[in-house]
């Protein structure tokens, strides 16, 4: 790197450029995070120095940028792959790259004002600002996916910027030129970038991890360039972006927005996800358009998500089937299916009712259960995810939690939340969404399946008949068919007539599959065919009627 910088260096003779740039070299020196914070400080001391003319600036960082990309590339493929970093680390991390990104945004933007707006004859040539409006995209994109990172939205006001480069890009006449914003770079277009951009701002709350955000923004780069953008309302199309306001990319309901908008519809996109599932379902290498996918370990959930969000026919959107009433209350949360039998197991729900530990009966407790009072409301502490109550009703709860204590929140999780109201046990309930709020904390909305769930104890039934190949195979293990493990016989709701079920671990479901079950001090052998329900981990049959 070390001769590629001197020589960029060099070729700069006039005006004294090549001063400008006498610390590239220190760069080969520094650690990654050293020298992104060292390139950010000379951003900025070259966009406000007034001896240097508009398109000395440009020409300066675009060799800054390109002197950096490939080790802040690096930093976003090793950031992904890292899990359980200190919470002082992981800001740290997070905060010197979006600094970055969003220095060298608007900087661009500021340069890109500056200059397209001049005399014809004083502005950049066409490759010039379309090598600048290329990359202003790029590192907004970027700049986006680390916010996500750190489950943040969209910095203020980033949306009339990207609108307003875009209005730039009609006049130059600069969509559809083809363009590589970085010599790694693939080949794509300034239509093809603003997609990419408008669909990530769609993925705002969506609660996806980071290896999952980096793999929607490899499936953008590599299927945008396909898709068309049109600035008439048809009903084909399935999401717009309005110019005049704020937002990102919105899907398209009952209302047509009447001011100037963009739309478009993503059928293209929809069937190379279809293709992409049926890859990594059948063990082959998840491909898109030819090109290996690199996160492809996270392929699976992530698809899903997109199907369920972003495809025209299968789009249902949530509604509450309640209003929920505000309150103030703090609860004890165990998230994941595994977390919440041990809760289960802690409490010994069979055997004792909530209500004796919110008396104070604590002696014959084998775990580290306490009653906290809070001015007028008990809460019993069991483990270590204390959330904050925000309003509920008979079917939901909103709640809030700190953003560091969120990084196993997601949609379709199992949590028990238990409080001083609960009388029978810890409600349970599945995470439906989250999003960020001000004050580094998230909002979650969770869906109640029931205040009074039952642990029960499961293992696979040996029979002779009617059993699968696979089944048959493990029948034939002992060990394992003699192996019992946990789930949660959820009770008939009357509220929605919703069937009882059993929610029993992911790994351990067979479909056509003999269970001998013990719970409510019986025992009953029940044949599950297909799953009603599932989550990450976890997998809910309905169960039948008579042993509601």
């Amino acid at each position: 790197m070390k001769k590629l910088l001197s020589s960029l260096i060099n070729k700069e003779g006039l005006h004294g450029l090549n001063t400008r740039l006498s610390w590239l070299p220190d760069l080969d020196h520094l650690d990654a995070i050293s020298g992104i914070n060292l390139s950010a400080k000379n951003i900025t001391s070259i966009v406000n120095d007034h001896a240097l003319s508009v398109a000395e600036k440009i020409h300066l960082l675009l060799l800054i940028e390109d002197a950096n990309h490939a080790s802040l590339q690096q930093q976003i493929t090793s950031f992904v792959k890292l899990d359980n970093l200190k919470t002082d680390i992981t800001h740290h991390i997070v905060d010197v790259n979006y600094a970055y990104y969003r220095m060298a945004f608007l900087s661009y933007t500021k340069l890109i004002d500056l200059s397209f707006n001049k005399l014809p004859e004083q502005q950049p040539q066409p490759a010039i600002k379309l090598i600048v409006l290329a990359r202003a995209i790029s590192t907004a994109i970027n700049m986006l996916k680390w916010r996500y990172f750190d489950r943040a939205g969209a910095p203020a006001n980033l949306w009339s910027q990207i609108n307003g480069l875009y209005q730039y890009a009609i006049e130059h006449q600069l969509l559809n030129t083809a363009i590589k914003p970085y010599q790694d770079s693939i080949s794509t277009s300034v239509n093809s970038l603003f997609l990419q951009l408008w669909m990530l701002g769609n993925l705002n709350f969506s609660g996806l991890l980071k290896p999952q955000i980096e793999t929607v923004a490899e499936l953008l780069s590599l299927s945008m360039h396909e898709v068309k953008i049109d600035s008439i309302w048809q009903p084909k199309y399935t999401f717009y972006i309005e110019l005049t306001k704020d937002q990102p990319a919105k899907r398209l309901r009952k209302v047509i927005p009447t001011s100037a908008a963009l739309f478009w519809h993503l059928d293209v996109f929809e069937a190379d996800m279809k293709q992409i599932l049926f890859q990594a379902k059948s063990q082959q290498m998840p491909t898109c358009k030819g090109q290996p996918l690199k996160n492809s370990h996270s392929i699976e959930a992530t698809l899903t998500y997109l199907q369920k969000e972003w495809t025209r026919n299968d789009y249902i959107r949530q509604r509450r089937k309640e209003i929920r009433h505000d309150i103030i209350r703090s609860a004890s949360v165990s998230v994941g299916f595994q977390s919440v039998c041990e809760l289960l197991q802690q409490l010994n729900l069979n055997h004792a009712p909530v209500k004796s530990l919110l008396d104070g009966n604590l002696a014959k407790r084998p775990v580290q259960t306490r009653v906290v009072n809070q001015g007028n409301t008990n809460t019993l502490m069991v483990g270590k995810e204390k959330w904050n109550i925000l309003n509920e009703s008979t079917l939901g709860l909103g709640t809030f939690v700190t953003q560091d204590s969120g990084a196993l929140i997601k949609p379709n999780r199992l949590v028990a939340i238990l409080t001083a109201r609960t009388q029978s046990g810890p409600a349970i309930g599945v995470i439906r969404n989250n999003k960020q709020m001000s004050g580094a904390k998230l909002k979650i909305g969770i869906e109640l399946l029931t205040e009074n769930p039952q642990l029960a104890i499961l293992k696979r039934f040996e029979v002779k008949k009617d059993r699968d190949v696979r089944a048959q195979h493990l029948a034939n293990d002992d060990e394992h068919i003699n192996t019992e493990f946990f789930g949660i016989h959820i009770p008939y709701l009357n509220t929605l007539n919703r069937s009882c079920s059993l929610i029993l671990p992911k790994i351990e479901f067979l479909p056509n599959t003999f269970y001998e079950i013990h719970f409510k001090n019986k025992r009953e052998i029940v044949k599950f065919d297909v799953i009603s329900e599932q989550g990450d981990d976890w997998v809910s049959v309905t169960f039948p009627e008579e042993l509601k």
